[in-house]
C-alpha cells in the first residue's frame, strides 16, 4: 500500500512539474542551440535588410545560393538560403575575430573545428544564425560552410560542399571567408529617427 501511495505521489508531482514548465512561443522555432551565445532557427528573416550578402558557392562553380549578414539593435544574424533546387544538409560557422578561424599549419580552414553545426537529415533552404552583438568584435570575419544537394523529379542529382564566397583562405584551398563590421550593417539613428 505504502509503494503505491509513493508512486502516486511520484506521478502527481512529475504532472505538476511538467506542467509549469514553459511553453514554447512562435517566436521559439528554433531548431537547436549551438552553444549559450548561438540560436538556429530556419526562419527567413523579415523587415531587416542584409548588410553583406555573398553567394553561396557549390563545388566552385555553382551559385547555390547566398549567405547574408543582418544586424539589429541587440544581434547579429547569419543566414544561409539556397535558391532553385539546391538544399542544405548541414551547415558549419565561424563568427568573430578572423585570427581564430581554425585553420591548419598550411593555412586551410577545418569546417568540422567550427564553433557552430547542424545538421538537416530532410534538407531546408534557409538556416539562421543568432548572435549577441555584445559578444562579437565590432568587426569580425565569418566562414561559412555547408554541405548542399541538388533534387531533380525529387532525385537527389549533385552533391557538393559549399562556401560563402569572399577572400580564399590559401591559394590551394577554395574555402573562402568574408568580414564585416558592426556599424556598416546598423545605424542607430537611422533605427530611432529614420532616413
Amino acid at each position: 500500500m505504502k509503494t503505491k501511495l509513493f508512486y502516486c505521489c511520484m506521478a502527481l508531482l512529475s504532472l505538476g512539474i511538467l506542467s509549469c514548465e514553459k511553453e514554447e512561443t512562435p517566436d521559439a522555432q528554433r531548431i537547436s542551440q549551438s552553444s549559450s551565445n548561438a540560436v538556429v532557427s530556419n526562419t527567413v528573416l523579415e523587415g531587416l535588410d542584409s548588410c553583406v550578402t555573398t553567394n553561396l558557392m557549390a563545388g566552385q562553380h555553382h551559385v547555390a545560393g547566398d549567405v547574408r549578414v543582418y544586424v539589429d539593435l541587440n544581434n547579429v544574424y547569419v543566414e544561409y538560403r539556397t535558391t532553385g533546387n539546391w538544399f542544405i544538409k548541414k551547415t558549419h560557422l565561424f563568427i568573430g575575430n578572423c585570427g581564430e578561424i581554425p585553420v591548419t599549419r598550411n593555412g586551410s580552414p577545418i569546417p568540422g573545428q567550427f564553433p557552430f553545426s547542424n545538421a538537416y537529415p530532410n534538407g531546408t533552404q534557409s538556416v539562421v544564425y543568432s548572435f549577441a552583438k555584445s559578444n562579437l568584435p565590432e568587426c569580425f570575419c565569418v566562414a561559412a560552410h555547408a554541405e548542399v544537394y541538388r533534387v531533380e523529379n525529387n532525385q537527389i542529382v549533385q552533391t557538393e560542399t559549399a562556401w560563402a564566397s569572399g577572400e580564399r583562405f590559401t591559394p590551394r584551398s577554395w574555402g573562402m571567408f568574408f568580414s564585416a563590421c558592426q556599424s556598416d550593417c546598423f545605424d542607430i539613428e537611422d533605427y530611432y529617427f529614420g532616413n
